[in-house]
């Protein structure tokens, strides 16, 4: 299959249009400079650098970063003697980046068919990256974990380079795909090679596959932080602490405890899969373990919060709080 992409300014430099505005409009960019290497597949070695300063730019110092018409600016004036842009996604932030390894014929533009399967699958803004050989899924949307190999995912604390050569057989935004996000990643995980994950992503039903369990009992619609608030200081509030800050004291395993925080996660959100998920990855008893694969295709948050769904039948009503009316 042949895939037209937009035209670029530069060798490596995005068009500015063709750069997804939800990048745009943040302040995480940095340039990039290649040098020749020893120590990568395709002996080439890209060092992200300040727009302002030329210096190096690193994931966990904002102050290196700019917004995207100044990166622009100095990539495009070639002062500090730049190849190209990158993006910095952090945990405050959506976006992931999914990259399709060696997939991609440069000269004919040809996808491998496991390749196609997964950008099907994210359906998301997509491009080639500056080899010709791999192509790049950006989405909006947290990962299980991250992954490394044909199928490379990461969300945070690494640089994207953006090229801009977007194809069009695609959409132009980055578009919100958490559930076929989890289950890239589930299929990924499970495979011994990328067309073999391909294979399972097209045998399923991909809202089934990759959701996680949800039994919405009262529509509770509380912020992350109030259901932490209110859980903190309501009648079970010293096992929640206990919970939350990763103690297991109390119970015969880590199973038992999580199975046990999952159960006032879902009392407090009214059954919210998804925003149980979210709770358990901002405290301490998020772990390696959360994401691991526990079956062919369950990973372990998502047989926790089945288990602590089926012991939950009551539900936090806002309505009925003192003072409402």
């Amino acid at each position: 299959m042949v895939i037209e992409v937009a035209p670029m300014p530069g060798e490596r430099i995005p068009g500015w249009e063709t750069v997804p505005e939800a990048l745009r409009k943040r302040e995480q960019w940095v340039c990039w400079r290649a040098a020749d290497t020893d120590d990568s597949v395709d002996g080439i070695s890209l060092t992200p650098i300040d727009p302002a300063t030329g210096e190096r730019a690193t994931f966990d110092d904002e102050t290196t970063w700019s917004g995207f018409e100044d990166a622009y600016a100095t990539a495009t004036a070639s002062d500090l003697d730049v190849d190209g842009l990158a993006f910095y996604p952090t945990r405050d932030d959506p976006f992931t980046a999914v990259e399709l390894t060696a997939c991609r014929d440069p000269e004919t533009g040809d996808l491998d068919d496991w390749a196609q399967t997964v950008i099907e699958t994210l359906d998301s803004y997509t491009e080639v990256t500056s080899d010709g050989q791999s192509i790049r899924i950006l989405v909006a949307g947290r990962p299980p974990s991250w992954t490394f190999g044909a199928i490379d995912i990461c969300d945070a604390e690494f640089y994207i380079p953006i090229t801009g050569e977007w194809l069009s057989s695609t959409p132009a935004t980055i578009t919100e795909r958490t559930t076929e996000l989890r289950g890239v990643y589930k299929a990924w995980k499970g495979a011994a090679d990328p067309s073999e994950a391909a294979a399972t992503l097209s045998a399923v039903d991909i809202q089934e596959f990759g959701g996680l369990p949800s039994e919405p009992g009262v529509d509770v619609d509380l912020s992350d932080t109030t259901v932490i608030e209110r859980a903190q200081y309501g009648p079970a509030g010293d096992v929640f602490r206990r919970l939350w800050t990763g103690s297991s004291v109390g119970y015969a395993s880590q199973t038992e405890a999580d199975v046990a925080f999952c159960s006032q996660l879902a009392y407090w959100t009214g059954g919210d899969g998804e925003q149980m998920e979210q709770l358990v990855r901002q405290s301490d008893r998020h772990r390696a373990r959360w994401v691991r694969l526990v079956s062919e295709d369950t990973l372990y948050d998502e047989r926790t919060i089945e288990q602590a769904l089926e012991l939950v039948d009551d539900y936090h009503d806002p309505q009925s709080e003192p003072g409402r009316l």
